[in-house]
């Protein structure tokens, strides 16, 4: 029996530096399976071209960087420019697997289906996705592309070396966008990249779960719904409010509505923004009853009154239109980049693209322009003239009308700009806090002199019984912290997906765990921070008596 490596136990991807570390085990053993299986089904001569599946959607996942995301407006429209036509073709090559339409922002899920498309034209030899994608990864991806290309052949290990963190685990989204540039690349896979395949197949399908997870619905029961609906129009046709008017029978709801209309008008949106772009709307007493059915799911066994449910409607009526946006925007992102129309729909429509047809088309004579202008003081001039004259004057108008426009709309944003940059000078000491700590932080990364091993312990006793939370971190780096210090606050780099600023009130210090971190969790929890006004720092070390030795600098100096 060949092993995928020499000796898959010496393998780099088994060289965990925390081996008590469950997620690096259960990874371990992962992979082991995966190995085995590929190993037996060479042996019986199963072997079968490799599912790309997992790697194509690993690759997808991660391969526009922010500065990418900057300048996509001028790669899609380059792209577009040379496959237009080819579009539909591009788009059945394949799709990948995701819902990152109810996870990411529209913008960002056009430019993942744009990336798609160039993807899946380079893998149907399409010369220009080719050397476009190859462009992209040799100008957004510098340094893994300068490591990548001195291979002709490369091996697992070698993709899990490229890939490995400095905890030495391994970045999926590096090994697929790895494993996507090597054929475009002219790079052949060793044949024990086999089980690299089946790993990112497996961790696609977990990945996708995981997503799908985040994002269930939140469905309540239909009893319920009846229930509150039941509720919602006692509330509506109690004899106490039986003659009321609309206006004050809604009084809450109607206040709160109105407020977001204001706040809509001062983006610049018309103050119904949030009805005209409701795809479901069903009236008030509908839309109440929605809201107290979510209302009580969360919450069984708590009461609402009315005019709570009122407010809380607005805040329902808002959701369900930013949703609705998205799942639109999504809807004819697709279908103008080749995504089928639903066949019901098809059969359905009274548009028939067989009847529009173009008889006995001729083309039309194309008169030449007159270029001069009609001498309108000067009564020897043809009736023509004068009206060529008139439209060119129009158009000027026209024109005239449109410059107007838009220095109106500038002066309205200058206006606006104005007034939030005097707001802005007033945030400015709260910024500032935050610049000083990053400036501090810079400063003691570049100058970390080694402590002394004799003070340490007194160190720690003293900021023991401190009130710290530390956030982000890899899993064992924080294990390694809560041993010597189990009355302080961890929180996971991806916490921020159910943040609660309470939980940090009434804390000494809060530190953030700058390398291993996420964009979205750190905006979150800074905006925690900074609106309880907690005192708050930065970590960049491994090393904890690094760590201890500038949180004792902080809080005992």
């Amino acid at each position: 029996m060949m092993f995928p490596f020499d000796d898959p136990f010496d393998a780099d991807i088994f060289n965990e530096d925390y081996n008590d570390d469950e997620d690096a085990i259960a990874r371990r053993r992962e992979i082991a399976g995966i190995m085995i299986e590929d190993m037996i089904s060479k042996e019986q001569g199963n072997e079968v071209a490799p599912d790309t599946t997992g790697v194509d959607h690993f690759f997808l996942t991660d391969f526009i960087t922010e500065d990418m995301g900057m300048d996509f407006a001028i790669i899609e429209q380059d792209f577009l420019d040379k496959c237009r036509g080819r579009l539909k073709e591009f788009n059945e090559v394949g799709w990948y697997g995701d819902v990152s339409f109810r996870l990411r922002s529209p913008l960002e899920c056009m430019h993942n289906k744009m990336m798609m498309l160039i993807y899946n034209g380079a893998k149907l030899g399409d010369e220009y996705c080719v050397e476009l994608l190859k462009y992209l990864y040799k100008t957004y991806h510098k340094d893994e592309y300068k490591s990548l290309k001195r291979f002709r052949t490369i091996r697992t290990e070698e993709i899990f070396g490229l890939a490995e963190d400095e905890f030495g685990g391994c970045d999926f989204t590096v090994i697929g966008r790895i494993m996507g540039m090597c054929p475009f690349m002219n790079i052949e896979f060793h044949q024990n990249c086999s089980v690299l395949y089946k790993l990112l197949l497996k961790r696609r399908d977990a990945w996708i779960r995981d997503d799908e997870e985040v994002c269930e619905y939140l469905e309540f029961d239909h009893t319920l719904f009846l229930e509150c609906a039941h509720q919602v129009d006692e509330w509506l046709d109690a004899p106490e409010r039986k003659g009321l008017p609309f206006e004050r029978l809604n009084k809450q709801y109607l206040e709160m509505r109105d407020f977001a209309g204001a706040c809509l008008r001062n983006q610049g949106y018309a103050d119904d923004y949030v009805e005209n772009c409701m795809e479901n709307y069903m009236g008030i007493r509908v839309q109440m009853a929605r809201t107290l059915a979510v209302l009580k799911t969360q919450h069984p066994n708590k009461e609402y009154t009315f005019e709570q449910v009122q407010r809380f409607t607005n805040v329902y009526d808002i959701v369900a239109a930013l949703t609705d946006i998205a799942e639109c925007v999504e809807y004819e992102i697709g279908y103008l980049t080749g995504d089928q129309v639903d066949p019901m729909d098809v059969e359905d429509s009274l548009f028939k693209p067989e009847n529009v047809v173009v008889r006995n088309a001729q083309k039309k004579e194309v008169k030449k322009q007159i270029i001069h202008v009609a001498p309108v003081k000067k009564g020897n001039v043809s009736e023509d003239e004068y009206i060529k004259e008139i439209a060119e004057l129009r158009s000027k108008l026209h024109e005239q009308e449109q410059e107007n426009k838009y220095l109106r709309e500038q002066y309205r944003a200058a206006k606006k700009s104005s007034k939030e940059s005097e707001d802005l000078i007033n945030k400015y000491e709260e910024d500032r806090a935050e610049l000083i700590a990053l400036r501090e932080y810079a400063y003691k990364s570049e100058h970390d002199e080694p402590v002394s091993e004799d003070v340490i312990p007194d160190m720690k006793s003293a900021i023991a019984e401190k009130n710290v939370v530390i956030i982000g971190g890899h899993v064992n780096w924080q294990n390694k912290l809560k041993a010597i210090f189990p009355n302080w606050m961890f929180i996971a780099p991806d916490a921020y997906k159910t943040v609660d600023g309470k939980m940090l009130e009434n804390k000494d210090m809060v530190y953030f765990y700058t390398d291993y971190i996420n964009h979205i969790s750190y905006k979150k929890f800074i905006a925690a921070v900074r609106e309880r006004k907690i005192p708050f720092g930065y970590l960049g070390s491994n090393n904890v008596d690094n760590v201890v030795n500038q949180i004792y600098g902080d809080l005992c100096s």
